[in-house]
């Protein structure tokens, strides 16, 4: 990597490095600007969006949204990186970065990696090392607005639906032990994901913890009872009744998947199968090339959007968007 390189970072709080380095984004506004900047990176945002991701407000004077742009150019120009630019035109402003250079492309690239893996092996280590890209929920420490954006909905949803299916996988190819952090890091974060919990209980289980996994849906159960006033769904009780009894193996041996062997069913999915929420969003823009989406049995479709969707999905519970925000983001 050149001397001058300055990389980027979103997937967690906003990081930016420079020959390595942390480089301090000094000023609230900056700090907004660029995440909005770069949740858009190399696509064109209007000064209307612009300025409303950055003050909340689209209002804003194209004299204020020119000098915190003037900022920002400056905080990079004095990083040194010549192939880091923001443009402008009538269409708006954009941020111009490499591949290599922001975490999210870098994870959008592991991923494909994964779908067009031709083993399960391949699948397992290229879903791995895209997860473990991500440092935290998006943006983590910028404004609700920002990290309401579409765009970060559709990457948050989108390292859901992975970690589901890196458990599924870890399960069937017995590599509980490296799935399980990343599984433990994201559920940590989303307190109401039942699908996510299940998967975590049963990695769990897998690596000799199942008394420890058994509280672990204990106080699941409760939380599910004193914060939402509801019953654990399907999913979780299932995980629970096979937690209960030490002769039943975590992955049961069935025909009928990839490998010649498929995991126990988890609310009509199958372990170790790609499985999405409905429709996949459109890919991002820093997507060198768009995702096909896989054929999938339709008893492996999860409709609604967001983790507590995800996780009610099927079990006829209806929450408010409000909610469903909160949980993807962490906040719950």
């Amino acid at each position: 990597m050149p001397r001058n390189d300055v990389t980027f970072g979103l997937l967690g709080a906003l990081q930016v490095r420079a020959s390595g380095l942390p480089l301090d984004v000094r000023g609230t506004v900056v700090n907004h600007l660029l995440g909005a900047l770069l949740i858009h990176a190399n696509a064109w945002v209007s000064h209307r969006r612009l300025a409303s991701l950055t003050w909340a407000e689209a209002d804003v004077s194209r004299n204020a949204l020119h000098c915190a742009v003037a900022r920002l150019r400056r905080m990079i120009g004095d990083a040194g990186d010549r192939n880091v630019g923001i443009e402008h035109s009538g269409a708006g402003y954009r941020i111009i970065v490499g591949p290599d250079q922001l975490d999210a492309a870098r994870f959008s690239t592991l991923a494909r990696r994964a779908d067009e893996a031709d083993t399960p092996d391949a699948r397992f280590e290229a879903l791995l090392r895209a997860l473990r890209v991500w440092r935290g929920p998006v943006l983590a420490e910028s404004s609700e607005w920002l990290r309401m954006d579409p765009t970060v909905l559709a990457l948050e949803r989108d390292r859901l639906e992975r970690t589901y299916e890196l458990g599924d996988v870890a399960l069937r190819l017995d590599r509980a032990a490296l799935a399980l952090p990343l599984v433990e890091r994201l559920a940590a974060h989303l307190p109401f994901d039942e699908p996510l919990h299940a998967r975590l209980l049963m990695l769990m289980a897998a690596v000799g913890r199942r008394a420890e996994a058994l509280r672990a849906y204990g106080r699941m159960r409760r939380r599910l009872a004193d914060e939402l006033g509801v019953d654990p769904s399907d999913v979780l009780r299932e995980a629970h009744l096979t937690l209960l009894d030490p002769q039943t193996p975590t992955v049961a041996p069935a025909t009928g998947a990839a490998g010649g062997r498929a995991g126990p069913r988890v609310r009509g999915l199958v372990v170790g199968q790609r499985h999405a929420g409905g429709p996949r969003s459109e890919p991002t823009p820093w997507a060198a090339a768009p995702v096909e989406p896989r054929s999938e049995p339709p008893e492996a479709s999860l409709q609604g959007a967001g983790a507590l969707a995800l996780s009610f999905a099927g079990a006829g519970r209806s929450l408010p968007l409000d909610q469903i925000a909160d949980a993807v983001l962490g906040q719950r």
